[in-house]
This record gives structure tokens, sequence and C-alpha cells, in this order.
């Protein structure tokens, strides 16, 4: 009869985890406070024990921590921890621009000229998320650009820690039009392709991040 097959419904646990990381990433659920499980199951109209797998998945990502006979934690990012996730990025971003503007002539770069224009059109409406959103995939592209499956994989891995400190960085004033000019920076010496300046220019863009989200993890504590 041709009939459509039934979907199977979404495990809630999956479902839960969408909520939770999109909390997380829209900073709905705050850095620092500290969540109860119970809490969080009434509140998405679950049971605890889907609610505890999204949150031991969100735990391995490193967006959580459990804390002992408390409840769960919203991660704060120390000093050390931040140093290296930057010194991480720092490595694969460099890779990847090497390897761009070695083949930049062959590489099509619009997503990244039309990310850019996202970037400004966030700004100007001062929507952080959908900025975030944009700056993120910004950097991911650059790894898809390589055609490196090995390293898309690792700068994926690294998303949703990358959105959340460059959330927390975003809340100085004035830093995503810094963000904008550092990012058309790289993006016009790769077209040039000139991989010296454009390595320069990723390098001082995410020193220049790195500081930012120390300085909003600092504002946010005062």
């Amino acid at each position: 009869m041709g009939l459509n097959k039934i979907n199977k419904p979404e495990p809630l646990a999956k479902t839960a985890l969408k909520i939770l990381r999109r909390s997380i990433l829209t900073n709905e659920l705050k850095a620092g406070v500290i969540y109860n499980e119970k809490s969080l199951a009434t509140d998405l109209g679950i049971s605890r024990t889907p609610v505890r797998e999204a949150l031991l998945e969100l735990a391995s990502k490193k967006l959580v921590k459990f804390l002992p006979q408390k409840g769960v934690i919203v991660t704060i990012f120390s000093n050390e921890e931040i140093d290296d996730a930057f010194e991480m990025r720092t490595a694969l971003e460099l890779f990847s621009i090497q390897k761009i503007c070695l083949n930049y002539k062959t590489l099509d770069i619009s997503s990244l000229v039309q990310n850019l224009a996202e970037q400004k059109d966030a700004d100007k409406c001062q929507n952080k998320l959908a900025f975030m959103e944009a700056d993120r995939e910004y950097h991911i592209q650059f790894s898809r650009l390589t055609g490196n499956k090995y390293l898309i994989d690792m700068m994926h891995e690294m998303r949703d820690i990358m959105h959340h400190m460059g959330f927390m960085g975003l809340g100085i004033q004035g830093r995503m039009q810094e963000v904008i000019h550092e990012h058309e920076n790289i993006l016009n010496t790769i077209i040039q392709g000139d991989v010296d300046q454009a390595k320069e220019y990723m390098r001082y863009h995410l020193e220049a991040s790195r500081k930012a989200v120390k300085q909003g993890y600092q504002d946010g504590s005062e």
C-alpha cells in the first residue's frame, strides 16, 4: 500500500540531553549554580533516570560536574582549564589555517563569507546566542575545509566547550565587534594565501578570546 513507516519516538534521555545542553549553552542554566536531579526532572516532566543519563553525558563533555550529596553544577572552568582548552584549539586551528592557505585557490570559502555576514547581523541585534552559534560554526568550518576527518571530529568534540567559554567572553563590552574584526583579518589573509600572516591573526584572535573568557568569569563572580 506504500504506507510510511512510523518513526520510533526519541528516547527520553536523548530529549533531556538536547534540552539541558541547550539550556547550558544559552546560559539559562547558570554556571556555578547547583541543580538537583529531582527538580530538573520535575521541570522537564519526566523521571529522574533519563535526566541522570543526560547529565552523565554532559559531564563526560565537561559541561557539568557532579557534587557528591549536593547535586550537579554547570562547569565554571578554572584558569588552568581555560588555558588547556585554548592551547589545544590553537594547535588545531593553526594547522587548519596552514593547510587551507596552501590550497586556498581550490577551496570554496563562500560559507565563511556568509558566516561573517551572520555574525554582523547578530551584533546589530545584540543577539549573543546567534552570534555564538555563528562564531562556533566559523571555526568549525576551517576544520571542514582541511578535509581531515580526524581534525573535524576533534573540533566537534570541543564545540560545546568553545561555545560555553565563548559565551562568557562575549559579556565584555565591544567584544563582538572585536571578534568580527579579528575574523575578517583571518579570512582576508587566507584569500591572499598569506600563511604566516593568517596564522598570526588566528593566534592573536585566540589569545584575545582566552583573555576575554577569563575576564568574563572574573566579572561574573564579582
